[in-house]
């Protein structure tokens, strides 16, 4: 997915250990609970919503979220 404006994260090994951190792994299923986080310039966390499989986000409220950061 190359050429992408923005970070994008792969959390598979060691266990999720950045899933982990984020409280979104998931020990029945051995991989993280979809989710999209937005974290501003300071490091805090500014939206966090997780999704159930086959549940897609609205990328209408995502940008909506991005747009308070400005």
């Amino acid at each position: 997915m190359g050429g992408l404006p923005y970070p994008e994260l792969s959390d598979w090994h060691p266990k999720g250990a950045v899933t982990t951190s984020y409280g979104l792994w998931n020990d029945e299923r051995g991989a993280g609970t979809r989710a999209v986080i937005i974290v501003n310039k300071e490091g805090v966390i500014t939206y966090r919503q997780t999704y159930t499989p086959g549940i897609l986000p609205d990328p209408a409220d995502i940008l909506e979220e991005v747009q308070k950061l400005k």
